[in-house]
């Protein structure tokens, strides 16, 4: 199907800037990442919806924050190292190095605070962000005509209500405030030569959707819970920056080199089902299974502002994507570690893009995440818990080819693709 709504005159244009500028970011699966610095960095993300026993149900299902019996905060603090470099693999013709590792420490987390305003009305705020990410190449790397910075991070601030609606139901519904912070740069060929020019882009927006939670608890030892998220539009708006092209892109350069430019994507809706069951008293288990639709993501809207009114819709052939996770928690009474409860976790996501549609901008494959937790009541009311992800992506192939004229290259893996999360939180009552 034509998605292009420009004459045939600009179509150059469109391709040549189009390719330049739509670089999200991933980390896994899609753009969004369970790891927030909460319990959840234990389990995998297992249990994810059903979880209303501390505050970070407010931002993971808010149909939860009902069944607190005290007002609660939770502080959470996390960091992110990657491992994201690529290997040539012959048939690259960019000259230049390997880029270095495009991914290294990021700092992340969030607040949560849950609480009730009677027997059957309870409220939520989360403070987190858990979409997007940074890659940073070397600025002389054989990828460097595609991208050598990018960065996309979604922050959202989620007020919430929930309503018990019987001894065993609730429901919640969450405004998502979402922020979206967007930049760009690559180093396309200047011209005949050799040389490098500079492209930059960047901009923040703000977008608005819902969420929607519901808690079943049909015995007292088991929990289920369904979260849905919808839509987040995200319209970016900058003046393009185009800068030490030579005389052949002269034309080009004098339209497009501070045009407002305008990007439109989509943060995609997701359905989340969760599973918590007791065991025992000390022993639970829990579970995953999650949709995301970043098929809708792979649209991405693209406007010029001049005399023609450049514009296109650029489908990156994304793939809707989908998440299965299982996870333990076990509380020790006696011994040494009594008064511990440590937790583990396994999950596997599927790739939103393959082969053919991966580009250097956004790196992502088929992920198995493996978590690692403890938790420990440091006194009545105080809680604390540390937690560790290790996402695994393993060897990463790319065949990223670029356009006429020049029609650069880049071939080769990313060998061991992993990224760490190790992260913190602490709970207190009111």
């Amino acid at each position: 199907m034509d998605r292009f709504n420009c004459p045939r005159k600009q179509m150059a244009l469109v391709a040549t800037a189009g390719a330049l500028l739509l670089s999200p970011l991933a980390s896994a699966g899609g753009l969004m990442v369970w790891e927030i610095g909460t319990p959840t960095l234990g389990t995998a993300g297992a249990g994810w919806a059903a979880m209303p026993e501390d505050a970070s149900t407010a931002y993971t299902n808010p149909a939860g924050t009902v069944w607190r019996d005290h007002t609660e905060m939770m502080a959470a603090g996390q960091l992110l190292y990657g491992n994201l470099d690529f290997s040539n693999g012959g048939a690259s013709t960019v000259p230049g190095n390997d880029g270095g590792n495009a991914i290294e420490w990021f700092p992340g987390g969030g607040f949560f605070a849950a609480g009730h305003l009677s027997d059957r009305l309870g409220w939520g705020f989360a403070m987190a962000g858990n979409v997007g990410g940074v890659l940073d190449y070397n600025s002389s790397w054989k990828g460097r005509r595609f991208v050598t910075e990018t960065s996309l991070i979604g922050m959202s601030l989620l007020p919430s209500l929930s309503w018990k609606a019987s001894d065993c139901l609730s429901i919640g519904l969450g405004l998502n405030v979402m922020g979206g912070y967007y930049k760009y740069e690559s180093r396309p060929r200047s011209g005949l030569a050799l040389g490098d020019g500079r492209l930059k882009y960047d901009d923040i927006d703000i977008g608005y959707g819902g969420n929607l939670g519901v808690i079943y608890k049909p015995t007292d030892t088991t929990t289920l819970g369904f979260t849905y998220t919808s839509e987040v539009d995200w319209k970016f708006r900058d003046d393009l920056r185009l800068k030490d092209f030579g005389p052949l892109f002269s034309p080009l350069v004098a339209r497009l080199n501070g045009a407002r430019t305008k990007i439109d994507m989509t943060v995609p809706q997701t359905a989340t089902v969760s599973w918590q069951q007791r065991l025992t008293p000390y022993t639970t288990l829990y579970s995953n299974l999650n949709w995301q639709e970043w098929s809708q993501f792979g649209y991405i809207g693209f406007e010029i502002d001049n005399p023609n009114q450049t514009s296109a819709t650029i489908n990156r052939e994304y793939d809707d994507t989908w998440h299965g996770a299982l996870g333990v928690r076990h509380r020790f009474t006696a011994g040494r570690l009594q008064g511990w409860s440590f937790s583990t976790g396994v999950a596997f996501d599927s790739s939103m893009e393959d082969l053919g549609s991966r580009t250097a901008d956004l790196v992502v494959d088929n992920a198995w995440r493996l978590g690692l937790g403890a938790r420990k009541e440091l006194c009545p009311g105080l809680r604390l818990d540390v937690g560790y992800t290790l996402v695994w992506m393993g060897d990463t192939r790319i065949d990223q080819s670029g356009g006429a004229p020049f029609n650069p290259r880049l071939q080769g893996t990313y060998d061991n693709y992993a990224l760490n999360f190790f992260g913190a939180s602490v709970q207190f009552e009111l």
